[in-house]
């Protein structure tokens, strides 16, 4: 096969374009484009479902990974289509159906390819990745950009505006992780990790999983809880293994922090108020007169960013938990409830517990006779 055919072995050097072994990176001023929404370069006879499969049919350890991702389910992921129904706008089908023009409804193809192999190793005539390979008789040349081994990689779908609001993020990941102490570890680093392959070389992950993977969403926050005062729990959040804001990336996500009381039979006798965080934001008339609404951000109470401190909770009861177990509990939730009610999400079992505990009664004191 020749190194300039993008035939049946489209991306037979994945392991190289995934950045394990193999030649050095290549930095120039003519670098191919990064990763990105839509339109992209494309010939005009490029088939999604065609040319992706010519990658799965050699790369059969990534494409099973990579098959029911939430980046091959970027489009007909269920949630993403009951939020499109109400918003169909081209802003949207350029980061969700990217090999499809944004300009009309993307085609069967794009919608189930959604972020496909070739959107990120196929730029114009060219399979990229990370490191350079040359062309063989067993596979195709591959040119080398180091970008892809950074946040670069993933910056254009996971760092942007509100589309009438300029400089007000709608998703602010990319920003939350250079400001934080663990700018120097990459994405890849906890969303693509090395794992090892069917033949047993290493090579990056391509399951991207966020939601489909609890103990990751558990590692990254740390929770210490304690008793302050009869009456109320004082929560602090910090940011655990993380590199960002916790939750980040979709606007609506959030955590729920829950507290209940308990008898000695651990029958539930008392609740407190649940508490919230998350971003929260308001819709206010554009400054320049025209009828454009534009949305800001008024408050963020998320765990920041590593290096950014911590986000302190207080739960209160209705009356003293001297006597009482405290059970608490640490959630993330995609939306509110009234936004899962309006999607037909099942909230108790779309969340996901990422922090729980158990705190004891006080030892109270015996009560002294009075003396007669």
């Amino acid at each position: 096969m020749s190194a300039r055919t993008l035939g049946p072995l489209l991306v037979a050097a994945l392991v190289a374009a995934i950045g394990v072994g193999f030649g050095a990176p290549v930095r120039s001023d003519d670098l191919p484009a990064l990763p990105g929404p839509a339109p992209r370069v494309r010939a005009a006879a490029h088939d999604p479902a065609t040319e992706n499969a010519r990658c799965e049919a050699c790369h059969t350890d990534e494409a099973g990974e990579w098959r029911g991702s939430l980046h091959q389910e970027a489009w007909t992921d269920p949630v993403f289509q009951k939020a499109y129904a109400i918003e169909p706008v081209a802003f949207c089908r350029g980061c969700h159906a990217p090999e499809s023009d944004p300009g009309a409804a993307p085609t069967e193809a794009a919608q189930g390819v959604g972020v496909g192999c070739t959107t990120c190793h196929v730029q114009g005539d060219s399979i990229v990745g990370p490191r350079t390979l040359a062309a063989s008789d067993d596979h195709h040349a591959v040119r080398g950009d180091e970008r892809l081994s950074t946040q670069q990689a993933c910056a254009s779908c996971h760092q942007f505006d509100f589309p009438r609001s300029k400089g007000q993020p709608m998703q602010d990941t990319v920003s939350e992780h250079a400001g934080s102490t663990m700018s120097a570890v990459g994405c890849r680093d906890c969303h693509m990790p090395l794992v090892d392959g069917a033949d047993g070389a290493r090579r990056r992950s391509h399951d991207f999983s966020v939601i489909s993977n609890p103990r990751l969403l558990e590692q990254a926050v740390a929770v210490e809880a304690a008793r302050d005062g009869a009456m109320a729990l004082s929560l602090e959040l910090s940011a655990g293994r993380v590199g960002h804001a916790f939750p980040t990336g979709d606007m609506f996500r959030r955590l729920e922090v829950r507290a209940e009381a308990l008898d000695a039979e651990g029958k539930v006798v008392m609740t407190a108020p649940v508490v919230h965080l998350a971003r929260k934001f308001r819709d206010i008339p554009a400054s320049d007169g025209s009828l454009e609404i534009r949305r800001v951000e008024i408050a963020d109470t998320r765990v920041p960013p590593p290096g950014k401190g911590s986000r302190t909770v207080s739960v209160r009861f209705p009356a003293s938990t001297d006597r009482l177990s405290v059970r608490w509990v640490v959630a993330y939730q995609r939306m509110d409830h009234a936004m899962a009610a309006s999607f037909d999400v099942e909230q108790a079992r779309d969340e996901i517990v990422v922090a729980r505990g158990l705190i004891p009664p006080l030892a109270l004191k015996p009560q002294s006779k009075e003396k007669p």
